[in-house]
């Protein structure tokens, strides 16, 4: 015995089909995008002892105070948005009075912060 589909059988039962490849493209792209900020976590650790390293006898710390974007992009773990978040936060509370306050900023977890107490320094502003 055959069994013959209607159309609109055929039709529902290849959106059912297509919506399951299309979850499965985006689970795998969730999972490779996941993986991907694994590798990089490990990694800040090297990243700042890389740019300590290289800045050598010239190694000077920065100023959160007075920082601009582009200084604080250039720090280890800091990107365009944490960048902007620090400067933010320094303009909402008048300038930073102690290192700790970094912890505050959206973007700089523990790892960041353990990086960067090494490299910037806070000069309290006047």
């Amino acid at each position: 015995m055959k069994v013959v589909l209607k159309s609109e059988e055929r039709i529902s039962k290849f959106k059912i089909l297509f919506i399951k490849i299309i979850f499965i493209f985006f689970s795998l792209v969730v999972i490779w995008q996941q993986s991907a900020s694994w590798v990089g976590a490990g990694d800040l650790e090297t990243e700042c002892q890389h740019y300590k390293e290289k800045a050598g006898s010239n190694f000077k710390k920065i100023d959160i105070n007075k920082a601009t974007e582009e200084d604080l992009v250039a720090l280890p773990g800091i990107g365009t948005k944490t960048a902007r978040a620090i400067i933010a936060y320094r303009e909402v509370i008048g300038g930073y009075k102690s290192l700790e306050q970094l912890r505050l900023v959206r973007g700089v977890g523990d790892k960041v912060y353990d990086c960067l107490k090494e490299l910037v320094t806070v000069i309290e502003p006047h």
